[in-house]
């Protein structure tokens, strides 16, 4: 890859964490395009985790690289569950055959299960990047 790809890579994943980090900090006050930022934050640092491509031999780094993937994904999960809220709200108007325990199943997760998939995605990047760099600090040595 050339110097121009590894700028718009970094570009992408930049600006979409910083979208993601606004939709999700904004979600919270109930601002009706917050889910809308996330998402496109998402997109965009999926796009970049995506095309970011390791050709090493490092083993090490190729599960991590697997793990950022993972991450990404469930930052893109985030975003499908953020725009939830409508289908969440029609569940718990009609329960169907779930009856009470389906209710109180729905209401349980009402409005927080973006919150673990969040999370989880989270936890990945942050993990995978800081152990990447120190396994490429390693591999230069």
């Amino acid at each position: 890859m050339d110097k121009k790809d590894n700028r718009l890579i970094e570009a992408f994943i930049t600006v979409g964490g910083v979208l993601l980090l606004l939709g999700a900090a904004v979600f919270i006050t109930g601002w009706s395009y917050a889910p809308y930022f996330y998402m496109v934050g998402s997109l965009m640092f999926a796009v970049g985790q995506f095309a970011d491509r390791y050709t090493g031999r490092n083993l090490i780094i190729k599960r991590l690289r697997s793990q950022q993937i993972l991450g990404a994904c469930f930052l893109l999960l985030t975003a499908v569950l953020m725009h939830a809220e409508p289908i969440h709200s029609y569940l718990l108007m009609n329960p169907g055959k779930g009856g009470s325990l389906n209710s109180f199943l729905l209401e349980l997760t009402r409005r927080n299960n973006w919150i673990v998939t969040l999370c989880i995605g989270a936890i990945f990047e942050l993990y995978s990047s800081f152990r990447m760099e120190r396994e490429s600090s390693k591999s230069e040595e």
